[in-house]
Formats: C-alpha cells, sequence, structure tokens
C-alpha cells in the first residue's frame, strides 16, 4: 500500500483514490461497495479526496477521479511551500541569539567587563566548552600541559573533539612529552589524529588554553589550582597574543602521527623499554633498571606488542629491530 501520510493521506483515503482511479465516476455507494466498507464511511472519504482535489464532480453528480501526474504533484508543491514556510520561520528565530547572548553575557559577567567572562566549577567549564565547541566555525588550538591524560579527561574531550573534526574545523593541540609516553594518552591521541586532528608534543612548560576560531580564548583562573575556575576571554589583543605564543610552541613542537607512522613518535620511555626486552628476562628487573613501577613497565610492554603486533616479547623485540627502532 502507498504510503502519502506526508500529503495527509491516510490509508483509507489512498485506498479510495485508487478504486477513483480504475473506476471512473465513482459514487459512494460504488465505492463502498469495492472497498468493503459503508456507504457513509464512503462518501466521508471521497469528500475529504475532493477536498484535496484529487476528485472532482461532475454535471450528473458522479465523482471522476483526477490525474495523479496533476493531483499529487500540486499536493506535493503545497507541502513544500507549507514546509518552506516553516524553514524560513525557524531559520528567523536565529536573529534573536544577538540579543540573547548579549542579555546572556550580561547577566554571566555581572562584576567583569563584559569581554571576560568567569566560569566556577568543573560542570560549569565543560558545558561552556561544548558550547564554544559547537558555534566554532574554523579552528580549535589548544595548549595540554601536565603528562598522562586521566581517563575521565578523555572521556570528556573525546566527544568535544570528534564533533568539531566532523565538522571540518581544523583541530590542532600540543602536549607535553610525558603525555605521549603515556600509552592510554598516545591511543587517543593517534585516534584523533587518524580523523584529521594534528597533534604535537613539547619540552616547554606551557599553561592551559584553548583558543577558538582566533578570537575567544579559555583558560584557568589559577594554573596551579584548577578549581578556581576558567575565564573565557574575548579582548582582540589579548586573544593574539595568545595566538603568537601558541605558534611559537607549535613551531618547535614535534608531529604525533597516526597508528599507520608509530615510528615517528616512539618516545624515549618506549625505545628503552624496547631495549630492556632485548637486555633483560625478566619484567621486574627491567622496570627497576628504567626506575618505574613494574606495573608502569607492563603497561608500556602491552601496548608495544599491540602497535608492533607481535605475538610475545621476543617476536617484538625483533620486529622493533627490523624496523630500525632499536
Amino acid at each position: 500500500m502507498l504510503d502519502l501520510s506526508c500529503l495527509g493521506l491516510s490509508t483509507e483515503d489512498v485506498r479510495a483514490y485508487e478504486c477513483c482511479l480504475k473506476h471512473p465516476r465513482s459514487t459512494a455507494e460504488s465505492t463502498a461497495e469495492a472497498l468493503g466498507t459503508e456507504p457513509g464511511e464512503a462518501q466521508a472519504v471521497l469528500g475529504r479526496l475532493t477536498e484535496f482535489g484529487l476528485l472532482r464532480a461532475d454535471e450528473d453528480g458522479s465523482l471522476k477521479a483526477v490525474d495523479p501526474v496533476i493531483g499529487i504533484e500540486r499536493l506535493v508543491e503545497q507541502r513544500f511551500a507549507e514546509l518552506n514556510d516553516e524553514l524560513r520561520r525557524v531559520s528567523s528565530a536565529r536573529g534573536s541569539i544577538s540579543a540573547l547572548a548579549e542579555s546572556f553575557r550580561q547577566g554571566s559577567a555581572r562584576d567583569t567587563p563584559l569581554d571576560i567572562e568567569r566560569l566556577t566549577g568543573l560542570r560549569e567549564i565543560r558545558e561552556r566548552l561544548d558550547d564554544l565547541a559547537f558555534f566554532a566555525h574554523n579552528e580549535v588550538l589548544g595548549l595540554q600541559p601536565g603528562g598522562a591524560f586521566e581517563p575521565e579527561m578523555i572521556a570528556a574531550c573525546r566527544p568535544l573533539d570528534l564533533r568539531c573534526l566532523r565538522r571540518g574545523l581544523t583541530l590542532r593541540t600540543i602536549v607535553s612529552r610525558e603525555a605521549v609516553e603515556d600509552p592510554l594518552t598516545l591511543a587517543y591521541l593517534r585516534e584523533i589524529v587518524a580523523q584529521g586532528a594534528q597533534v604535537r608534543y613539547t619540552d616547554q612548560s606551557v599553561e592551559r588554553l584553548i583558543i577558538y576560531d582566533g578570537g575567544l580564548a579559555v583558560l584557568p583562573v589559577d594554573p596551579a589550582d584548577s578549581a578556581r575556575g576558567a575565564l573565557v576571554v574575548r579582548q582582540a589583543g589579548v586573544v593574539q597574543g595568545m595566538v603568537n605564543l601558541f605558534e611559537q610552541v607549535w613551531a618547535g613542537a614535534r608531529c604525533v602521527s597516526g597508528a599507520g607512522a608509530a615510528q615517528e613518535t616512539l618516545s624515549e620511555a618506549e625505545r628503552e623499554v624496547l631495549r630492556m626486552l632485548c637486555e633483560v628476562e625478566k619484567d621486574e628487573v627491567g622496570a627497576r633498571r628504567m626506575g618505574v613501577s613494574l606495573r608502569t613497565f607492563r603497561r608500556y610492554v602491552a601496548d608495544l606488542m599491540t602497535r608492533l603486533g607481535a605475538s610475545n616479547r621476543f617476536q617484538a623485540a625483533v620486529i622493533a629491530k627490523e624496523r630500525g627502532w632499536l
């Protein structure tokens, strides 16, 4: 059965229309007989079809079906006109965003200038970052200081980063060397690189910073105490200075490549783990020589074996030598 509900026609309407197309000069009685309904019900359906312009009455009182090329096409055009009107009304709602956003900024800023917004609490910060990422148009720049990313941080960043990349934004991030030496963090960085992000790591000491479209920046109120909140800065001169700082650090940083180019991102700690695999037989000895915990050493080993596609540690050492990692 044809589904024309998008045009306002019910299943019963369509059945009756098809019956009228097959049997010209239909009446309520003939239609009721063909459909197996009562004449009163058939009369109501024929009345609706007449209102839709799919039937017209002849001089003798019988009903004649309108050619569907004309009748259905007319309904389609009417529906398109209605949808276009609805779309224009919905689109016009965007005109209110500026006025409402200004009211929001006035309410949020309070004791601070309108071009500086203070955020308090982790939840508020994450919600604001979500909004800023959603409305970014071109590029998001990020400085991520510190070492390994906590699983909670990765879980919070992943949807924001992937959504930006799916929308075609340029995503450039700078992390510390310690971050790429952590298997979990490195796996996440490779994940977003594979989706189009650009990630580099540096030995420089940097402060946390996110810049949206070169015109708005988010930074912590106190770099030493993230619990004190964050600032959203719109002052053009200040933000431009932050962009310049980012570009200077970016120019001197090293690339983190995707999974297909693991050799370029092999950290010094990972190289040391590979050397331990060749020199010692027990993990305890390797961990002690490197000055790390046994758990950390084994995590490095597991990550390297996965990247190398090795089924055991001896094979991992052989493959690493073949690739020139040692």
